[in-house]
């Protein structure tokens, strides 16, 4: 922990950075509320419009590894301001694009900042809190930063009904632009920067793995396995995964060291942090399409079906943070499955087209309860597993996996709605809801999943500390 700083700066420092934390996480989700009009504007269907989402968590996917390096090579100062840049540029090309395509462009600029932004943060409150702190200080983060995907959906909502969608990159911007000065004047290298390499050869295979499956992926919902481009997809991502995590391997100094792989916790907490993210990302993306295509709401209401759980996701972090400080991860990592199971498996028997309101409303609060249950204290048990000159390794491995395996998963679940749209921008009411029941039932299967796998955790989630 820095011991060269004053309290006030130390939180001044921390205020910062999860200032640009929010602000990242909430640029993630403010789209999905005003993807119907972005469908309407640019003609284009379900799955097209989806690559909002799926290009930005894949720039971040693909950038959050190197920063493993970033951190050890360049100041804190230097590279969070670097992150914001990008962040600011990708907003206002997104603000001024005319085309869907150059839309997608300012989200890759975009995904940039925040695949820089999101492990920087965790690798800064891991260094500025000491281990026993860390499950309070992670779940601080997951206040505030959850607090994102709860306000994010009404603000979209209202200000893509009364003024646009533009609007919402608008918002952003002046925001961005406050967090850039805040850092040029109060921030400090908190990290310690070490001799290190980058491998051009290394990013290459993981910009192409991870780049090349996910396309295949969203080619595998429009043509089937014998479209010759998901073929290609599919073959060139699987072989350059491979060709990098074999290089990772051989490489003394890897820009993403696999090796924390070989502790089983880490390992184990890495899966499930693809599913619970698989699982929040998906139900966040599905309810405002439901309620707009499916019951006819307008763009407001859904984002206000959202609020509730958003809310509870995020106070949910803070509490789950001070229960894993107190109990460990396994005992509530089991309850917040067990919570997104029953959801899930709600939401594909109560759904119709005239269900409550309310009633969707409460059980997405179920499942974003699960999800608080799960997220930090299952990254801090991972994290704790791992020594200290590991952690911004850690970090980077455990975001790369949440992020990628996360597309993976939101592209698959979102698949059973797109499947039946058949290319067409609009859709009759129950055709839609079909496909929202569909993939509320793959997500159920997600959720089994990760409950089993949950058994496995070790009671207390702290092995490190035994191992000291």
């Amino acid at each position: 922990m820095p011991t060269n700083l004053t309290r006030f700066h130390r939180y001044l420092i921390v205020g910062i950075t999860l200032s640009a934390a929010f602000l990242s996480v909430l640029t993630q989700f403010l789209l999905i509320t005003a993807f119907p009009k972005i469908m309407q504007e640019f003609a284009i269907n379900s799955t097209d419009v989806q690559w909002l989402t799926t290009t930005y968590m894949l720039t971040m996917a693909v950038l959050i590894p190197i920063t493993a390096y970033f951190i050890d090579a360049f100041p804190t100062r230097k590279l969070m301001m670097t992150a914001m840049v990008l962040f600011l540029a990708g907003t206002f090309i997104g603000l001024v694009a005319p085309s869907f395509p150059i839309l997608l462009v300012g989200r890759v600029f975009q995904g940039m900042g925040s695949g820089i932004m999101i492990p920087l943060m965790q690798t800064i409150l891991f260094l500025m809190y000491p281990k026993e702190k860390r499950g309070f200080a992670l779940g601080l983060a997951g206040l505030v930063i959850n607090v994102a995907p709860a306000i994010g959906p009404p603000i979209s909502g209202a200000l893509t009904q009364y003024f646009g969608w533009r609007a919402l990159f608008l918002l952003i911007i002046p925001i961005a632009a406050c967090i850039l000065l805040l850092v040029f004047l109060y921030m400090r290298n908190v990290t310690e920067q070490r001799e290190t390499v980058i491998d051009t050869l290394s990013i290459l295979w993981s910009t192409v793995g991870f780049g090349g499956m996910l396309f295949a992926f969203n080619q595998l919902e429009d043509g089937g396995l014998t479209e010759p481009a998901t073929l290609i997809g599919l073959i060139a991502g699987g072989v350059a995964l491979v060709l990098f995590i074999s290089r990772q391997l051989r490489l003394s100094t890897p820009i993403l060291e696999l090796r924390v792989l070989k502790v089983p916790v880490f390992a184990l907490v890495a899966i499930i942090s693809i599913l619970s993210f698989s699982l929040l990302i998906s139900t966040e993306t599905i309810l405002p399409l439901y309620v707009q295509n499916a019951q006819r709401y307008s763009a407001f209401f859904g984002g206000i079906i959202v609020m509730p759980g958003a809310l509870t996701l995020a106070f949910m972090s803070l509490y789950a943070g001070r229960l894993f400080d107190k109990y460990g991860g396994k005992v509530i990592a089991i309850i917040g499955f067990v919570l997104l199971s029953v959801s899930t498996i709600g939401f594909y028997v109560i759904l119709d087209l005239n269900t409550p309101f309310v009633i969707t409303m409460a059980l997405f609060i179920v499942a974003m309860a699960g999800v608080g249950l799960i997220n930090m204290p299952i990254m801090t048990a991972g994290i704790n597993a791992l020594p200290d000159h590991l952690i911004p390794h850690g970090t980077a491995v455990i975001n790369t996996a949440r992020q990628f395996g996360g597309s993976l998963g939101l592209t698959f679940i979102i698949s059973f709605i797109s499947s039946v749209q058949a290319g067409s921008a609009t859709m009759d009411p129950d055709t839609y809801l079909n496909g929202v029941k569909t993939s509320f039932f793959v997500a159920f299967l997600f959720a089994v999943t990760g409950l089993f796998l949950a058994l496995f955790l070790e009671r207390r989630g702290q092995p490190a500390k035994r191992r000291q």
